[in-house]
This record gives C-alpha cells, sequence and structure tokens, in this order.
C-alpha cells in the first residue's frame, strides 16, 4: 500500500513562527513573545539539545562598556582578528549595532541561569593578541539551551520538536503566508500558517566532505545542518550571499569539532619551536593566535616536512590546565576530555597534536538580512549562522529578529492558506515519492557523492575549467539523486530532504566561485591569482528572478 495513505494532515496558526529551535530561534520567541506575538517553534531534532549551541559554548564576542572603555579602540582591534572581515562586509553603523546589545544579552543570561561570568568577574580569553583587547567573554554555556526553553515556554512559545520545515508559503500575491514541513517520527503534514516567519536553521554541514572519514557524527557542524534555512527562503526569492568563500577551522587532530581558542598552549614543531611568533609559553588570557592568523599551518608544515605540529602547555599551572579543561567542556568537548582522562593523558606533561580541518561554509555566509533582522522578502527574518553567525550573533540578532517579527505580524492580516494549496501538495508529494521508491539510494550515497563532487571540483583551489566540469556533474547526480533517493521512514527523509537542499546549495556555491574572479583569504583560483581591490567589502549577491539566477556585488 503507498504511503501516501498515512499522511495526517496538521495546521498550526501563530504570529511568529520561529523555523529552528537553536539560539537564534529560542531568542527570537522570547522576546516576539514579550511583545505579545503568538509564537511557535518548529526544530527538526529536540530544542534542548539540537544544533550548533546544543553541547554548549564557552566563548561570547561582546562589548562591556565598563570592561573596555573606548568603543573605538575595541573596535579597532577586533577588527584585526577572524571577526573583521564579516564586520567590515556589514559595516561600521551594523557593527556599532551590534556591539550596543551585546551587553544587555550578557545580563540577561546571567539573571536567567547561564553563568556568564567566572569568580565573580566578567573574564575575557582568547582570539586575541598579546596586549590588545579581549573581546570574547568566557562563558559556562553547556546547559544554555535548556535555560533559554525554560525561558521560551514561561513566556508562553509553544515548541514542536521532531518538525522539519521545508518550504516557505505564499499568497497568489506573494505575500509570505507561512511554512510547511514534515515530522521526523511519524507520517504527517504541517502546514503554518503565519503572519512572520523568522528562520535561524544554523550552519551547514554535508557540503564538503569531514576529514576524519571514519567518524561521520564527529563534526563540527552536525548532520541535521542541511542549509534548510537558506534553501527555503532562496525557493521563496530571498538573497544569499558569499556561499562560495571556504572556511577551514582548525584543532585536534581526528577530532573534529570546534573550541580552537579554549586551548591555551603554545603551538610547536617536533623540535619544541614554536610555529609562530606570538608566544613561546602559555598565555592563558590569550592563547596561541597562531591558529587564527593561519589555519592551514599544520598542512603546511605536513606538506614541507616540518610536522607535525602540537600544542603545547609545559609552563602551565595545575589550575590553568584544570581551568582549560572545564571550558573544553562548556565548549561541547566533553567527550575528548573523558577521552583524555581514559588514556592516562595529563596535559601538563603530553603536548596534543593539532591539525587543519577540512572546508567549511563561513559564518558570513547565507541570507543577506539587515540591521533589523530582515531579509529581502517582507515578513521574513533571519539571524545567526544563517547570515552573520556565531553565539553573539545568534542570540543579539535573534532577540532584533523576535522584536521586529513581532511588530510586523501586528499589521498583517491571517493568510488565506487556500492559496497555497498548489506549494502544499507540491511538498506532500515529493515526501510521498521519497518514501514510496522501492530499492533506491540511501541518502548518505547522495550526500557522500556531493562532497566527493565538491572537494576534488570546487575544493582548495578552483578555476573556470573545473568549476564548469563540476557543477555539470553535480547537476547529473542531483538528477539521479531526485529520481533514486529513498526513505525508509519518516527520519530517513528529513535526512533525504536534507540532502536535496545540500545539492541545491552546493549549485549555488559552484556559480558563486566561478563568478569571484580573484584570489581571496582561503579562496584560491588558479586562473586568478591576485585578489579584486574593487571586491573589497563587498557581498556576493545571488537570488532567482523570473527563474534566472542572478549574481550581483553589494
Amino acid at each position: 500500500m503507498s504511503k501516501k495513505a498515512h499522511f495526517t494532515t496538521y495546521h498550526h496558526s501563530c504570529d511568529v513562527l520561529c523555523v529552528g529551535g537553536g539560539i537564534v530561534g529560542l531568542m527570537a520567541a522570547i522576546r516576539a513573545a514579550e511583545g505579545g506575538a503568538d509564537v511557535l517553534v518548529a526544530e527538526k531534532s529536540h530544542v534542548e539539545r539540537s544544533g550548533s549551541g546544543g553541547l554548549g559554548n564557552d566563548h561570547f564576542i561582546c562589548y562591556i562598556p565598563e570592561v573596555h572603555g573606548d568603543y573605538d579602540r575595541f573596535i579597532n582591534d577586533v577588527m584585526k582578528l577572524q571577526n573583521g572581515p564579516r564586520l567590515r562586509q556589514m559595516g561600521p553603523k551594523w557593527a556599532r549595532h551590534f556591539f550596543d546589545q551585546t551587553a544587555e544579552i550578557v545580563r540577561l543570561w546571567d539573571s536567567w541561569g547561564i553563568p556568564m561570568k567566572h569568580n565573580g568577574e566578567y573574564y575575557f580569553s582568547g582570539h586575541a593578541t598579546p596586549g590588545r583587547t579581549r573581546a570574547f567573554l568566557k562563558y559556562k554555556g553547556r546547559d544554555q539551551k535548556p535555560v533559554l526553553v525554560k525561558e521560551a515556554q514561561k513566556r508562553g512559545a509553544r515548541i514542536l520538536n521532531r518538525i522539519m520545515v521545508y518550504d516557505l508559503l505564499k499568497d497568489k500575491a506573494g505575500r509570505l503566508i507561512g511554512a510547511v514541513g514534515v515530522s521526523a517520527r511519524d507520517y504527517e503534514l504541517h502546514v503554518f500558517n503565519a503572519k512572520a516567519v523568522i528562520l535561524g536553521t544554523g550552519h551547514v554541514g554535508g557540503v564538503y566532505p569531514n576529514k576524519t572519514v571514519g567518524s561521520p557524527a564527529m563534526r563540527m557542524i552536525p548532520r541535521t545542518l542541511t542549509a534548510d534555512g537558506r534553501m527555503m527562503a532562496f525557493r521563496a526569492g530571498a538573497c544569499l550571499c558569499n556561499l562560495e568563500m571556504p572556511n577551514i577551522h582548525a584543532g585536534v587532530k581526528y577530532f573534529n569539532r570546534g573550541g580552537q581558542a579554549t586551548w591555551t598552549g603554545v603551538l610547536r614543531d617536533p623540535h619544541g619551536n614554536p610555529v609562530g611568533p606570538y608566544v613561546d609559553k602559555p598565555l592563558h588570557d590569550y592563547g596561541d593566535i597562531t591558529i587564527e592568523v593561519n589555519k592551514t599551518i599544520f598542512n603546511e608544515y605536513a606538506e614541507t616536512a616540518r610536522g607535525p605540529v602540537y600544542m603545547d602547555f609545559k609552563g602551565s599551572t595545575r589550575q590553568e590546565i584544570d581551568d582549560m579543561r572545564m571550558w573544553l567542556s562548556h565548549e561541547g568537548n566533553s567527550t575528548l576530555v573523558r577521552h583524555l582522562d581514559g588514556e592516562g593523558v595529563d596535559l601538563m606533561t603530553h603536548a596534543v597534536e593539532f591539525e587543519s580541518h577540512g572546508i567549511t561554509l563561513p559564518l558570513s555566509s547565507g541570507i543577506v538580512f539587515n540591521e533589523k533582522a530582515e531579509a529581502t522578502v517582507p515578513g521574513l527574518y533571519a539571524a545567526g549562522d544563517e547570515g552573520y553567525g556565531g553565539m553573539a550573533g545568534a542570540a543579539v540578532f535573534g532577540r532584533i529578529a523576535g522584536e521586529e517579527a513581532a511588530a510586523y505580524a501586528k499589521k498583517q492580516p491571517e493568510g488565506e492558506l487556500d492559496q497555497a494549496a498548489g506549494q502544499v501538495k507540491d511538498c506532500e508529494t515529493l515526501c510521498t515519492e521519497l518514501l514510496d521508491r522501492a530499492n533506491g539510494a540511501h541518502w548518505t550515497e547522495a550526500n557522500s557523492a556531493l562532497e566527493q563532487t565538491m572537494q576534488d571540483y570546487c575544493g582548495y583551489v578552483r578555476s573556470k575549467t573545473m568549476l564548469d566540469a563540476g557543477l555539470t556533474h553535480l547537476r547529473r547526480v542531483r538528477a539521479h539523486a531526485r529520481k533514486e533517493l529513498a526513505a525508509e521512514n519518516p527520519h530517513e527523509l528529513m535526512y533525504c530532504l536534507g540532502a536535496l537542499n545540500l545539492y541545491d546549495l552546493g549549485e549555488l556555491i559552484f556559480l558563486l566561485a566561478e563568478d569571484r574572479k580573484e584570489s581571496r583569504a582561503n579562496f584560491k583560483r588558479g586562473d586568478y591569482t591576485m585578489p579584486d581591490v574593487r571586491l573589497d567589502e563587498k557581498r556576493h549577491i545571488i537570488f532567482r528572478k523570473d527563474g534566472q539566477f542572478v549574481l550581483e556585488w553589494r
């Protein structure tokens, strides 16, 4: 019997729909509910531990006047480090708007029960060169999400777990009126009537292969983050940007997770020599900034017979090591801390090998949104890793999105969902085809084929001939995926839909990479080796108009 007969449709109505129950979705829900909106949060996993922030975080970029003093000096130092390129693209007005609100978020979180102080004081550490401003506040964020869930529910926000929102809905006039999605557990179709929609589906994983091949779950970005927000926004007419810019992270070898700035030792070669010029002994307030200045230095040492490179802690006190281990556990690295203990590794005497991890998308890529968190489609908002990421970006702009969406919703009539019946039917048909297909391809096959294609044709060094060949290949494989993907159950259906989103995102990455005729930062073109200074501080935009791709620089 066709599984189509088992689909039950559920209808939901709200003023503000938060797609994604991460930091963005929860902060948006809290603020929108405070503004009097009826709020619903839809999360494809479970809100308490989902997404990049689910296992915790230990650093929060912020400007606290009583600590940092003069803002001009603060922002001048911040612009020199890893957040600088992102902030320069957004502009000084946007940056000031962002930083002016970070102190309030810090105080709010602390009052709600997320410990933002260490030993009774604000403590800043990491992501900084010795002697310059430290902008990253250390905090105990391991249980930040359960705290935010309680705050959202306390204000009346409703939460639906295990629901993957797949597409946005518009009426015949083109007005955004809601969304449609499916359950990741049951044969259910969920249709949302919403006056405003906030997208907070996080970073993107699964576009490039994981560096640690034997451990598919050992990823810095969870497998559930499949560009859902970006692609539903794009299909609805929103602009995306900077997707082609590679991001390269670094950390413990074979442990592909975040937390590089939590490690506070010195990077040394096998002979004990520092590989960077910044520190020659552990400085626990700063760490070794070499890892941020050049995240590929580990590859360079290996390729020139000078590796491996180790993070060495000799000279640290026992208290400094214990503090670092504590921060690692809050940064989502509890598994690694337990492993070190199980293997009898004492960081006082043992160095840890580091590596450059594989390519990911940068936190400055995704949905284009302004200082009000407004996307380029009226009624659509985005925040966090959808466009300007990091924990502080998610918290600040999630809150802004909630406030703006609630105000927008008050002025809007309820949408007529019957005008979007065709879009709902298209989603149901796609899901039914995937579930009904016998002897089809598993989503992991499709995902692996995409990752291999991206790595081979749009990897570390790119060229027109390789990009053109890769785009042709990707489109051919995507066509097979659409015809052959099969889901055994609703859980696999979620991953199949995610894989299709990733293929569509991959196409956009190829188009943008071919259009960027320069080399800049981690973006390398073998046929255009110089940066084009005319593109400094510009964003590379892509959107659809009349069925055609449009690419612009803004």
